[in-house]
């Protein structure tokens, strides 16, 4: 399992070029990717989202492209017709109005059309070997950050469903005394109306099946139990499982507030309130999963 929130920093040199990638990622219900790279790689735009899309299935992608040259592949060219031009005219206009026709060097070279930065041509293959380089590093990290992160959501839920799973044990120990508790009731009930000679006991056994019958969580808990060994066994698979975890925290929740609503069992109430507590822990820890 592998949570949705990560870091990877990537980085490769060929050629006195250097260039670096960083991945981040938040919680996304799908896979949005959002690239930022200088417009040299445009061309291998398309390359990397296809990438990117086979490594990861859901989050929102933020990846960072850095791109730097040494020196030696930069050339400066001086813009010779510009700075005769300059200097002529600024001689014309000191002998013209007087003024010392000194033009200083460092201020000549200031000006913006005094010199051309020339950069040398770069292959698409070399920046196409750069970008999957670095971008390679850059995933690798980023997925183990999002390994480690997912075993730790792991242990977690692993923690809250035990809970779960002890609790229905509960329900069930004491879903099985509900039919004598209806039958006592009933009795005690009849005894306080001086009632109990004048009820025909095949009437009574049948009214006190019928209640045992609408009071039954026997399915409930067997689904309940049902769900909770598919949720166990998504802790372990591999690859990306919160959708799933998603439907059968679901269906629980759905078992869990039909066993509540049916028991007047005091301990089965405890019992429901606690794994409607974890249930939902577990629903907000889901939403940080692949």
């Amino acid at each position: 399992m592998r949570s949705m929130t990560g870091l990877g920093l990537g980085s490769a040199r060929r050629q006195g070029c250097t260039l670096r990638v960083e991945l981040r990622s938040v919680n996304h219900r799908f896979l949005d990717l959002n690239l930022r790279m200088p417009s040299l790689f445009n061309q291998e735009e398309q390359r990397l989202r296809e990438k990117l899309a086979d490594a990861i299935d859901r989050g929102r992608v933020t990846v960072g492209v850095e791109f730097e040259r040494d020196q030696s592949s930069v050339k400066l060219e001086v813009n010779d017709v510009f700075i005769a031009a300059y200097i002529e005219n600024a001689r014309k206009l000191a002998r013209k109005h007087k003024l010392d026709p000194h033009v200083e060097l460092d201020r000549l070279l200031a000006l913006p059309e005094a010199l051309r930065v020339r950069e040398a041509e770069l292959p698409q293959t070399l920046l196409r070997e750069l970008l999957g380089a670095a971008t390679d590093q850059a995933l690798k990290r980023f997925q183990a950050m999002r390994d480690r992160e997912g075993k730790q959501l792991a242990q977690e839920l692993t923690k809250r469903l035990g809970v779960i799973e002890a609790q229905t044990q509960v329900v069930k120990r004491h879903a099985a005394k509900v039919p004598d508790e209806i039958r006592r009731r009933l009795d005690e009930r009849l005894e306080r109306l001086n009632a109990r000679d004048a009820v025909d006991p095949s009437r009574l056994a049948a009214e006190v099946a019928l209640l045992v019958d609408r009071a039954s969580i026997t399915e409930e808990i067997e689904r309940l139990e049902s769900h909770c060994k598919q949720f166990r066994s998504c802790l372990t698979s591999k690859g990306p499982v919160a959708k799933r975890m998603g439907f059968l925290l679901q269906e629980m929740h759905r078992e869990v507030n039909t066993t509540g609503s049916k028991s007047n069992d005091l301990a089965i109430t405890k019992a429901v309130l606690l794994m409607k507590e974890e249930l939902e822990g577990l629903r907000e820890q889901i939403q940080n999963l692949e």
